[in-house]
């Protein structure tokens, strides 16, 4: 797998816990449902190849979900947010 495939798998990961989570909060939901649909236009630009090189930065994938409690308490989707914008910032500095 080259680099884009690992960082598409990485992210579909991301999609996955979305869709199996279930919150309380109206707000938390709306604010995941605009989430996904931002790690969705991630995986468009990967899969297009478009996806500029990392230069050390992240995707802002954490800082997505760090603001909500019932969020980012979600061990499964922090695990995979966490890895997607490392594997991003460490291992796609050049694609």
């Amino acid at each position: 797998m080259d680099k884009y495939e690992l960082l598409e798998k990485k992210l579909k990961n991301i999609i996955e816990c979305i869709d199996n989570m279930e919150l309380e909060s109206e707000s938390s939901m709306k604010y995941l449902k605009q989430y996904k649909a931002y790690v969705e236009k991630i995986i468009y630009a990967t899969n297009a190849k478009t996806i500029r090189n990392s230069n050390g930065a992240l995707l802002g994938l954490i800082r997505g979900i760090s603001d909500y409690d019932d969020i980012s308490s979600c061990e499964e989707l922090w695990k995979a947010v966490t890895e997607a914008d490392n594997y991003y910032s460490n291992e796609c500095k050049l694609f």
